[in-house]
């Protein structure tokens, strides 16, 4: 089977091809052990063995931004680029996740007061808690409907390091625009979150493609997800204590609420933006490799139908097939994960306007769960390894389920503020161990060869139904329906 790597002028080196390492450190590496030799190498490992490297990382760059980011094989104690590259591509989503609490919450404030001004309850035809739910909605159906065109240029074109870094640039911008968000300037904000929102979906739908190609290994994946998910947390761990402490500043210089909001939404756009420009540029310049095309266009089709019909045809195979893999795509139409940004929109409409939460409270329930994020992926590694994928990412969504309804049951106003930040811990317990055992167990059951096929079938589920939960609390919200019930949603 002939594997994909980066397309180059010179051949592969020797190296590879005998089953050396791979890594910066392949030339100065001793000679490999007997278990080295036997062990099958990752089309990442081989991809980094047969790069050129025409554009070579600058020494004096790698040795202290590269550095912390980098992941060790627990097998062969040997490092991989494409896995540092991941590692510092989640860091850099991290804060861009987290900005979005803060401009979010902003903007329906932004929204609440350009209403109440106009003396109408609503804005634009909706209310101002609806605002970042719409925005949601508009975001994951546009996914939904173009994800499999995206799909086909992936998998059928040689682009899909170009697109990894145009979707990362153009989510980057998108951040940054959202500096200037003002009373003025809140429904320019609005469009491009959408933007950026629906380019992050786009973006994920390229790293997954790489993904795979780490490692033969479920052991490994367990390793390296878990790894790649506890960088993100304690990046976007970081970037919101820094937040915090800055915004409870401006709490105490008493410019009111809507300034101290807005000041906060700047600075946290700002941090984000320039904490993706260094983390995207260096994975996307130095440590992601690019990849030929996988298959030709099928006779018959074109790059705008052929993703359409290839998941028609591996949905109808993985149906007939593969009855854990068609389980698991059916349960992930349900997932948390579906649909970007959706938990997150509702989180925050929901502790805005509900519990009457300002936007450092908001924050300071954000940096629980991130450092509860931590040992939950902990918990992920041990129970993969323990347990299997399958019953960690059960066991996972069982705890959230619980969580969830937890919240929904008893917080019924600002006077339950307190029971919120407990809940915070356990919600962020449960995300830090459903979201790696879930990649852990896509990658143990997706049959061997077709990983990039099935990564897009998942990628598909993971996004057809994200538009659900917002339309729903969108329409329960419009309505008048406690917001409580409407998180129970998530």
């Amino acid at each position: 089977m002939t594997l994909p790597v980066e397309a180059s002028d010179d051949p592969p080196q020797a190296a590879a091809a005998n089953g050396a390492s791979a890594g910066k450190n392949d030339s100065s590496s001793a000679p490999a052990s007997s278990a080295k030799l036997s062990r099958k190498l990752s089309i990442s490992e081989m991809a980094s063995a047969s790069s050129t490297r025409r554009v070579a990382t600058p020494k004096w760059l790698s040795c202290w931004l590269e550095f912390p980011f980098r992941i060790k094989n627990n097998q062969t104690g040997e490092y991989v680029e494409e896995a540092t590259a991941h590692a510092m591509d989640y860091s850099a989503r991290g804060p861009i996740n987290q900005c979005g609490s803060f401009v979010g919450s902003a903007m329906i404030r932004l929204a609440a007061v350009k209403a109440m001004k106009a003396g109408t309850p609503t804005i634009y035809g909706m209310k101002p808690s609806s605002v970042l739910t719409v925005a949601s909605l508009i975001v994951n159906i546009s996914a939904g409907v173009t994800m499999p065109f995206v799909g086909a240029l992936v998998d059928h074109t040689d682009h899909r390091k170009i697109m990894g870094t145009v979707s990362a640039f153009i989510m980057t911008v998108a951040v940054a625009v959202q500096i200037a968000i003002s009373e003025d300037t809140w429904l320019a904000v609005w469009i491009f979150e959408i933007i950026g929102g629906y380019f992050l979906i786009m973006h994920q739908v390229c790293t997954m493609a790489y993904l795979p190609d780490l490692t033969h290994e479920s052991a490994e994946m367990g390793h390296y997800t878990a790894r790649f998910m506890i960088d993100q947390y304690f990046v976007q761990a970081c970037f919101t204590l820094i937040i915090i402490l800055v915004s409870t500043y401006w709490d105490h210089q008493d410019n009111g609420v809507i300034a101290s909001t807005i000041a906060t939404a700047r600075l946290s756009a700002g941090m984000a933006t320039g904490i993706g420009c260094v983390l995207f540029a260096y994975a996307w310049t130095f440590l992601f490799r690019k990849r030929p095309k996988l298959r030709e266009i099928p006779e018959g089709s074109n790059i705008f139908t052929t993703g359409f019909r290839q998941i028609g045809v591996t949905t109808k195979h993985v149906f007939s097939k593969y009855r854990a893999l068609r389980w698991f795509v059916i349960a992930l139409l349900f997932s948390p994960e579906a649909g970007a940004g959706v938990v997150l929109s509702i989180a925050v409409t929901f502790l805005t306007f509900h519990v009457r939460m300002t936007v450092t409270e908001i924050a300071i329930v954000s940096i629980i769960m991130l450092f509860c994020n931590v040992p939950g992926a902990l918990i992920s590694k041990f129970m993969c390894r323990k347990v299997n994928p399958l019953n960690s990412f059960r066991c996972a969504e069982m705890f959230y389920a619980m969580v969830n309804a937890l919240i929904a049951g008893t917080v019924s106003g600002p006077e339950k503020k307190g029971l919120v930040y407990p809940y915070a811990a356990m919600a962020g317990l449960a995300f830090g161990w459903m979201f790696p055992s879930q990649r852990t167990l896509t990658v143990a059951i997706i049959p061997k060869g077709q990983e990039t096929e099935m990564m897009g079938l998942i990628s598909f589920f993971g996004q057809i139904l994200g538009w659900l939960p917002a339309l729903l609390f969108t329409i329960m919200n419009e309505n008048g329906v406690d917001m409580r019930w409407s998180m129970s949603l998530v």
